[in-house]
């Protein structure tokens, strides 16, 4: 046998493995970072309506403490949400709500995040976002930790969104949801006016 033509066709199969596993990162790379920004898009939409109603917290309602119920993931407040509305101040609640799971999703950790306020100058109902986490912490002023609806003067809000389908990945073909984390202290004015 020829030594030059086994040592060229030992290389070529080298080199075109090689090449398949560069073809496979660069696939599983780029449906990582398609199934990512979609996933960022979902995160977007449901932070630009959370903070509306998380800024406007108290606002135009007439009362010192606009909070009903403050849970780790479960909140319920009276704010004006929107000017020019026809309800004016009115109760909002956003809430995880875990014994409603996404069927149109292929993530098992998906969940809807519910807010149930107005909607438009005319309707009020409920709005549900696919999330995977909905965490949310109460402070004092001075920033300690509280369960008083009383004494609440800031929020800290954190949510997870992971994509609804998932990529393989590994030789084990291991499926992973890429997932998008915001997370933000909110300071509404109206509960923090002096008195």
């Amino acid at each position: 046998m020829n030594v030059g033509i086994i040592t060229t066709f030992v290389i070529g199969g080298i080199f075109m493995v090689s090449m398949l596993a560069f073809n496979q990162q660069l696939m599983t790379g780029s449906q990582e970072f398609m199934l990512s920004t979609i996933s960022q898009d979902y995160l977007d939409d449901v932070v630009t309506v959370l903070s509306n109603d998380f800024n406007r917290i108290g606002y135009n309602t007439g009362i010192a403490i606009p909070f009903t119920t403050i849970q780790g993931d479960d909140i319920l407040f009276q704010a004006d949400a929107y000017d020019n509305d026809n309800y004016g101040s009115t109760n909002i609640r956003w809430y995880l709500d875990t014994s409603d799971p996404v069927t149109s999703s292929k993530n098992p950790n998906d969940y809807y995040l519910k807010r149930v306020g107005p909607i438009t100058a005319n309707t009020y109902g409920t709005i549900k976002f696919p999330v995977t986490l909905f965490k949310i912490k109460y402070y004092t002023a001075d920033g300690t930790v509280t369960n008083d609806k009383n004494s609440v003067k800031k929020i800290e809000v954190q949510i997870m969104a992971e994509s609804s389908d998932p990529y393989t990945m590994g030789s084990e073909s291991e499926e992973f949801y890429p997932r998008n984390v915001w997370k933000r202290i909110f300071v509404p004015n109206n509960i923090n006016l002096p008195y």
